[in-house]
């Protein structure tokens, strides 16, 4: 039997895909596989009143209520979200409490040497504060996303979310 050793000079990211409504293309995004508790085939969502619309609701988690955010409309796709049997909920943990992002799909987990990770190009790219970096893979680029920042940028209305959802 054979083992793998995860060296410090690798990143492990969960790859997921959003589909661009204009180009009917898939784009690839990752997120660090530490930010990831769990992934989970679409289940009901309970909507919000009142809540910005990025904000698909809540689902209840074994007995724990967490909101769904929409992630294609966190990074500003189309508000045209459509749910089918590939769409998961990426189980994160931010700042203690959890959140599901809601993706088009999960293709996979891979692991990234660091050298293949640059810095997002600045003033080129506006969502940059929540962007941790840019990977060179054989097929293609690849933003990484780093959920906590995410979370926590203006526009996500989490910590609005998390008070009126979470005890």
């Amino acid at each position: 039997m054979s083992t793998q050793t995860v060296t410090s000079d690798t990143l492990q990211v969960v790859i997921f895909s959003l589909e661009n409504a204009t180009t009917k293309k898939n784009e690839e995004y990752g997120i660090p596989i530490e930010q990831i508790k769990e992934i989970r085939t679409l289940d009901a969502i309970t909507r919000v009143p009142n809540t910005v619309s990025h904000i698909k609701g809540i689902v209840n988690l074994r007995g724990m209520i967490i909101p769904v955010v929409d992630v294609k409309m966190m990074l500003g796709f189309s508000n045209e979200t459509v749910n089918t049997d590939q769409t998961r909920i990426l189980v994160a943990e931010v700042n203690d409490s959890l959140v599901g992002l809601l993706v088009d799909d999960v293709d996979r987990v891979m692991r990234l040497p660091k050298e293949n990770v640059e810095p997002a190009p600045r003033g080129t790219i506006d969502t940059n504060q929540f962007v941790q970096g840019i990977a060179k893979t054989d097929d293609n680029l690849l933003v990484l996303i780093d959920v906590e920042k995410l979370m926590s940028s203006e526009s996500s209305n989490f910590k609005d979310l998390k008070s009126k959802t979470m005890p």
